[in-house]
């Protein structure tokens, strides 16, 4: 078989990987080993600059993607396209900057499925790598050939957050959460490496009972070490892992120096990154932690930060016993690679550690997560004899061996893979969230017959704003579909004379607006009249330029997703407020809480004439956003195109800013108002709680995000070890003063990275620059 695995984090050997890194290195390898083919998208740095690695006799291929500049596919003969450029840097600078990595490798996954015939893919739920690949194939985008798509549960960003005790308003939160949902949703089948997340995640998801399936991690190539008498009598007591609220990290210092005032001569260390306290900003835990511990015992506990994976080993060998301590667990590797090395751990009873350690034999359970119970289970590890101890480490590395057997798992990895393989993948091509799966069913539109004329409706208005009303009638004749095309205007306004006598050159329909303030809904209907096969109509302004590629985008998504009700995409502005608009799939119970469709989305017809006319009361943009909600109300699906499909210049009433909380309660009310019924009546409680969260957070964050953007918030550009920062020179300068500080600070703390962090940058923006320069010269 012929396997491609899509994460971010596949750190060469010589570095610290974390969870997933480390599972995606094992089970890459191992597939290697035994046969398989496997092809690897990860993500190119200073730590990993080459493009494509091979490994294992060249059954292992690593491909590097960048986060920094348009990705060179071998399709479009080494070059980079300039189009893409615009949704590289809006993806990069948004709320959420990982979804550029799911952008990046997505367009690499689909060059790898045509020309290697991949038979199986697979992606992580944290992040959603595979989420553009997935929407783009739920569009009929790609290559003909559809692999199976595989999620395999780490840990996804709803449970981080939760465990954690981060602010839910975050505006990357709810970002990432929609990706990770919809991947989720989307997949053709689950993995997991415990029991205890897959039974959590198909309730969270709504799953199926049982069909997460459940293989372990391998153990890979940990070894036991040698321990002296010493070492199992006075031994360090050590925690590896992030300084990470979720990892219990606060809860084990409590308990450590609980323990540590009845205990004189306790030596406690830690190993692995400090993360934002609250994952972002500048206080850090290990503030937190050191600040718990009393002066006259901080010189028992020792904070060592990221240590390469060669000290580790020497880490673990002075130890006498390890901690797991964390709220919450999947199936975590610094327990495996503990046991593996000959220590018996001590772990909360919340997560996959109870499926490796049995109490009192190769470890301790602690029977809380508290500090009184960490404690207590501390306690009991002391008083256990130290040639009990040294018998339990053994213990715990046969049995860990036997657990995660690296022969077993992948035997069992090769023949799941294989059945899932040979499975239609039918589950991924559904652009659906989980609760709008069940409406399927209950929403299919009737087929459109051939040869019925055009698909797309387009209404220009041209009754306000009417200066580039000839730009934007321009990139209509410029389709590369004939759309079928009302304009509504005021006959007797002599700066239309000239606009419209082109219009009516090309057999295009005017409809006289004079003083009539529903004209665009009269145009919709005279559309609807004149082309009763449409399946599609959108509002244009004077404003709006389309791409000529629009009619024919919306109108094949239209024919092949019958569910889908509108079709929003991302949309490049100018003006006031430049940049490309990228969102997620609109949904509730997201979109009562804000606008996430562009102002020209396209609305199937039928759903417009099941809806009737919209209430009145609301004004501008809030009458577009009312729009969206009834049609999302009835059941239709909605999609967000991943490609710039139109362009608007922004005035000083931007579209964005109308959409602004502060000031506009009427209109929250009268949206509200209109939607809690239908739309309520099937919101769950966990969806219930979301909005009210929405709500109650969008007078802290920015409508349109623009400040969101400035500062770094997402657990991934703050709470990884600095080998895998995506932090970029140009995000910097846009950052607060007090992140700057905070980042300079870093930089002091390990010159060695810093320094390699410039040389980097620096290189490639020079070679950026030339290429440009050739580019340019070449062009002339």
């Amino acid at each position: 078989m012929r396997h491609l695995i899509v994460s971010r984090e596949y750190p060469p050997a010589a570095y610290p990987p974390g969870g997933i890194g480390t599972y995606v290195r094992h089970i890459s390898r191992l597939l290697a080993e035994a046969g398989e083919t496997v092809h690897v998208i990860g993500q190119q740095w200073e730590g990993a600059p080459k493009p494509l690695e091979e490994e294992c006799g060249g059954r292992l291929l690593v491909h590097r993607v960048p986060l920094d500049q348009v990705l060179a596919l071998p399709a479009t003969g080494g070059t980079a396209r300039d189009d893409l450029a615009g949704p590289v840097e809006a993806l990069g600078q948004s709320e959420f900057p990982p979804q550029l990595f799911a952008w990046q490798s997505a367009l690499l996954a689909e060059h790898l499925v045509a020309a290697e015939g991949i038979d199986l893919i697979e992606g992580q739920d944290y992040e959603a790598p595979l989420y553009y690949l997935q929407l783009r194939r739920a569009l009929g985008l790609g290559p003909s050939r559809r692999p199976p798509c595989v999620v395999h549960f780490h840990s996804p960003t709803e449970l981080i957050f939760r465990y954690n005790d981060w602010d839910l308003g975050r505006p990357d939160y709810f970002t990432a959460k929609r990706l990770e949902d919809y991947s989720i949703t989307a997949a053709d089948a689950h993995l997991c490496p415990s029991r205890y997340l897959a039974r959590q995640t198909e309730q969270l998801y709504r799953l199926r009972p049982g069909s997460v399936e459940v293989i372990p991690y391998p153990v890979g190539e940990t070894l036991e070490l040698a321990r002296s008498e010493a070492t199992w009598e006075r031994g360090t007591i050590c925690y590896v892992g992030r300084t990470e609220p979720r990892k219990g990290v606060i809860e084990w210092v409590d308990a450590a120096v609980a323990v540590a005032r009845e205990r004189p001569g306790l030596e406690f260390e830690f190993v692995g990154a400090d993360t934002p306290r609250a994952g972002t900003g500048t206080l850090m835990v290990q503030e937190l932690l050191e600040a718990r511990i009393p002066p006259l015992l901080r010189g028992h506990f020792r904070f060592l930060g990221v240590k390469p994976r060669a000290e580790l080993a020497g880490i673990l060998a002075r130890a006498r016993l390890a901690v797991v301590s964390s709220r919450w667990e999947n199936f975590p590797n610094t327990c495996i690679e503990a046991m593996g090395s000959g220590l018996p751990v001590l772990a909360s009873p919340h997560g996959g550690m109870t499926e490796m350690i049995e109490d009192d034999r190769t470890g301790w359970i602690a029977e809380s997560g508290t500090a009184q119970g960490l404690a207590t289970a501390l306690r009991r590890a002391l008083d256990t004899d130290p040639a009990a101890r040294k018998a339990m480490g053994a213990a715990a590395a046969r049995a860990i061996r036997r657990t995660c057997n690296n022969a077993e798992t992948i035997a069992r990895q090769v023949a799941w893979r294989a059945s899932v393989a040979s499975r239609s993948g039918a589950r991924s091509f559904a652009a659906v969230l989980p609760r709008e799966r069940a409406r399927l069913e209950r929403r299919r539109a009737a087929p459109r017959s051939e040869g019925a004329g055009p698909r797309i409706g387009l209404v220009v208005e041209a009754s306000a704003e009417r200066a580039g009303l000839e730009e934007c009638i321009g990139s209509v004749l410029a389709q590369s579909e004939p759309p079928a095309v009302v304009i509504v205007a005021d006959e007797r306004d002599p700066d239309l004379a000239r606009p419209l006598a082109r219009v009516r050159s090309e057999g295009w329909r005017v409809l006289d607006a004079s003083g009539d303030p529903s004209a665009p809904g009269a145009a919709l209907a005279a559309l609807s009249a004149a082309y009763p096969a449409l399946l599609g109509v959108s509002t244009l302004r004077p404003t709006t330029r389309l791409a000529p590629q629009f009619v024919a985008r919306v109108g094949d998504a239209l024919e092949q997703r019958n569910e889908l009700g509108l079709i929003s995409f991302w949309t490049r502005m100018s003006g006031e407020e430049s940049g490309v608009v990228v969102r997620p799939c609109p949904g509730f119970p997201y979109q009562l809480a804000g606008n996430d469709v562009a102002p020209t989305a396209v609305y199937r017809v039928d759903a417009l004439r099941e809806i009737g006319p919209p209430p009145s009361g609301l004004e501008g943009e809030f009458a577009n956003w009312q729009l969206a909600n009834a049609v999302l109300a009835r059941g239709w699906v909605a999609i967000t195109y991943p490609e710039i499909l139109a362009r608007h210049h922004l005035g000083p009433q931007a579209w964005t800013r109308q959409l602004a909380r502060v000031g506009h309660a009427r209109m929250y009310e009268l949206l509200l108002a209109a939607h809690q019924g239908a739309a309520h009546q099937e919101l769950d409680g966990a969806e219930a709680r979301d909005l009210a969260v929405l709500l109650e957070t969008t007078l802290r964050w920015p409508a349109n995000r623009s400040a969101a953007r400035a500062e770094p918030t997402h657990l991934a550009s703050t709470a990884v070890s600095p080998q895998f920062d995506p932090v970029r020179p140009g995000a910097v300068l846009r950052w607060p003063i007090r992140h700057q500080l905070a980042l300079l600070r870093r930089a002091l703390g390990n010159p060695g990275y810093a320094a390699r962090w410039l040389v980097w940058h620096g290189g490639r923006a020079t070679r950026r620059a030339l290429d440009r320069l050739l580019r340019s010269g070449g062009a002339r």
